[in-house]
């Protein structure tokens, strides 16, 4: 399947049938970029055969965002020069888990991959924010934006203005918050410093339609800020969420009901060990003061 949901003279979007997952191709001048290659073994192919077809004798870097078994299953296929990844996701210690992820999702539809499965071996790690990376005249800098897990980072391509954003800010799905609710929320305010530096116009969620406004992306941020809120309210007040208009904007409720009570699960386990308080007053989240004009400018 080569099901392509975007392309333009830099950047080639694939999108799996799986959860609509996203998976980058970046073509620079002196290098080709590879993010998150997924699912399914014929898409996994189909972005390994495009980026042959373009490759010519440039460089080949792969980045993976985090260490979720969907976002590194198709690492096998690829014969990087150089994999970049947070320090977190290197050191991760459930490796092993994921990996067992990945065969347990292939036994379960009798799928065989035509290249391993393996965990992805770093070769530049990212431990701090604002880390670049130059190769030739290309800039990558990376952002770690733990939350959705302990080990998610994004990365920005300077000189074509595409924040690639892992599995944040989809139009698709709510935050799945598998660490932490409180770095999740910090991760999101951060996102305004991140493109103050460095003035991203395009940017790709791990799951669903890119983003090509500033407005949508600030959109996207509050609309998961306020889903964390209205969460929040809901543990400390008992005043129900409104899920009607919830699965109105989430069309996939079978699958993401369960994510939605883990969420409710986590972030109550947090409440009781005091790692948030509920000040409404304080929690707006809805800082948009940047503008399309602002952007221009």
């Amino acid at each position: 399947m080569n099901n392509i949901v975007y392309k333009d003279r830099h950047v080639t979007v694939f999108q799996s049938a799986l959860f609509q997952t996203n998976s980058t191709v970046v073509e620079m001048e002196d290098l080709v970029l590879v993010v998150d290659p997924a699912w399914l073994p014929d898409e996994v192919m189909a972005i390994s055969n495009y980026v042959d077809k373009i490759r010519c004798k440039r460089e080949l870097f792969l980045v993976f965002t985090h260490s979720d078994y969907d976002h590194i299953i198709g690492c096998g296929a690829f014969r990087p020069d150089k994999v970049f990844m947070s320090k977190a996701m290197a050191e991760n210690p459930e490796k092993e888990l994921r990996l067992e992820e990945v065969l347990e999702f292939d036994d379960k539809y009798y799928i065989n991959r035509p290249y391993p499965v393996v965990y992805p071996q770093p070769d530049f790690t990212i431990f701090r924010d604002a880390a670049q990376y130059r190769h030739h005249s290309t800039k990558m800098t990376f952002y770690l934006t733990p939350g959705h897990t302990a080990d998610s980072m994004m990365v920005v391509v300077w000189q074509i203005g595409l924040c690639i954003a892992g599995d944040y800010l989809s139009d698709v799905e709510f935050p799945a918050i598998t660490h932490s609710s409180v770095e999740y929320e910090a991760s999101m305010n951060k996102l305004l410093a991140i493109h103050d530096r460095n003035w991203f116009t395009r940017l790709v969620p791990g799951h669903g339609n890119l983003s090509l406004s500033i407005n949508d992306w600030l959109q996207r941020r509050t609309d998961s800020l306020s889903y964390i809120y209205a969460v929040r309210e809901y543990i400390t007040t008992g005043v129900a969420m409104d899920e009607v208009a919830l699965w109105s904007r989430y069309h996939f409720p079978l699958s993401q009901k369960k994510v939605h009570t883990e969420n409710i699960e986590l972030m109550r386990r947090e409440y009781e060990q005091g790692l948030w308080t509920w000040r409404p007053a304080e929690s707006t989240g809805t800082n948009t003061e940047l503008t399309e004009q602002d952007d221009q400018e």
